[in-house]
């Protein structure tokens, strides 16, 4: 009777590790080298930026609509299910466009498909997480590690056959991240799903706040991704500098993860995003007076310190104040800002400014904007806006 008891408890922890641990890999067989393989059919860097602001787009516009509808109806996996088969279809196409425009069609098709996956999935597990009273950066871990070890790997692999195979690989490799997903537990109907909106969460303020803090550090973060690797080129570093930058930065994210959920119980979720937000203020500081690619690898390893200990701490934070049933739809709208609005109001403006003044300023006005929001929740700290919600339904 022990054993079974013991086998029924570590199956959730099984199951959301497992997905992270395929789903994350998936993702890095092709999308660090993404815009290479644009640059090798030829084209230019203003196509790449149109192409770069559609996901944005679609994660601001679309995915919490579909996150709110799937909360509504109880049907979060159906909609994870069919967003990865979505996803895994376009990825046997990218390898036949040649010219801009089907690209860029075809773009809006895995948009269109891929937005749900990130907030569904998320919501999924942090609620399975709490369900079970498991910390959910033991299973976030495994893709951060996942990512991480095979980035480097298919960047050997893919200098050395050509980019043509790598679509094929990333959508064979979603056939196991497609079966895993229908394990997950479906959780509770939403409650007040009589709703045609989610626009009530905003009755708390902490919600408010804990989204307004993941669109300014979607704008610091967003323009590390875009360019820390063209500057690590400016200071004269080479491919192999970037890809340690990458690897090592996940790599950093793992054992943060591991003993976030001991962190947010010595320190409270608010404290622990503050201090996550503290990091991540000396890391984009450190990128801005970087005169040597080594100084950057330092400077994002403790980004990936930062970052692992922010994801975990915002996903769970956004889980505990939604009302239940909403998990989904709070975490749609948080990857709406950090990954939407924020990369799609200022990634032309980043681009500009890096033209013209290089990186250093760049990443000196990125750590003025973490820092802004860093003021902001200590205002929201001092205010309460953190205390526990009495959500009201008609």
């Amino acid at each position: 009777m022990v054993s079974n008891r013991l086998i029924w408890r570590a199956r959730p922890v099984t199951i959301g590790s497992a997905y992270y641990g395929f789903f994350w890999p998936m993702v890095a067989l092709y999308a660090p080298y993404f815009n290479v393989y644009l640059l090798e059919l030829g084209f230019t860097g203003t196509q790449m930026g149109i192409i770069a602001t559609v996901f944005p787009l679609f994660a601001l516009v679309v995915s919490p609509n579909l996150s709110a509808w799937a909360d509504r109806r109880g049907s979060r996996r159906r909609l994870l299910q069919l967003s990865l088969i979505g996803w895994a279809l376009v990825l046997l196409l990218f390898r036949y466009p040649t010219n801009f425009v089907p690209m860029l069609l075809l773009v809006v098709v895995e948009s269109a498909a891929r937005s749900p996956a990130l907030p569904v999935a998320d919501g999924l597990i942090a609620r399975m997480a709490a369900r079970h009273r498991l910390n959910f950066g033991d299973m976030r871990l495994w893709g951060s590690l996942g990512f991480a070890a095979v980035s480097i790997i298919s960047g050997i692999i893919w200098q050395r056959t050509g980019y043509q195979i790598m679509f094929v690989a990333a959508a064979v490799a979603m056939l196991p991240t497609l079966f895993i997903a229908s394990q997950l537990e479906e959780g509770e109907i939403a409650v007040g799903n009589g709703r045609r909106s989610a626009r009530f969460l905003a009755q708390d303020k902490g919600i408010v706040i804990l989204v307004v803090t993941a669109f300014f550090l979607g704008i610091a973060l967003f323009s590390t991704y875009v360019f820390i690797g063209v500057y690590v080129k400016h200071l004269g570093g080479n491919d192999t500098h970037i890809g340690l930058l990458f690897g090592l930065s996940a790599l950093a994210e793992v054992p943060v993860m591991r003993y976030t959920g001991a962190i947010i119980q010595k320190l409270q979720g608010p404290r622990t995003l503050l201090l996550a937000m503290i990091i991540l203020f000396v890391s984009m500081l450190g990128n801005a007076l970087a005169w040597s690619p080594l100084v950057l690898i330092v400077a994002n390893i403790i980004r990936g310190v930062g970052y692992g200990l922010m994801f975990v701490v915002l996903v769970q934070l956004l889980d505990e104040r939604a009302p239940e049933g909403w998990s989904s739809t709070v975490q749609s709208m948080f990857q709406a800002a950090f990954m939407g609005l924020a990369p799609l109001l200022t990634s032309t403006a980043n681009g500009v400014i890096y033209d013209l003044w290089g990186g250093a300023l760049l990443f000196g006005l990125m750590t003025a904007v973490i820092g802004l929001s860093i003021v902001l929740l200590l205002l929201a700290m001092r205010w309460d806006w953190f205390a526990p919600h009495n959500w009201q339904f008609e």
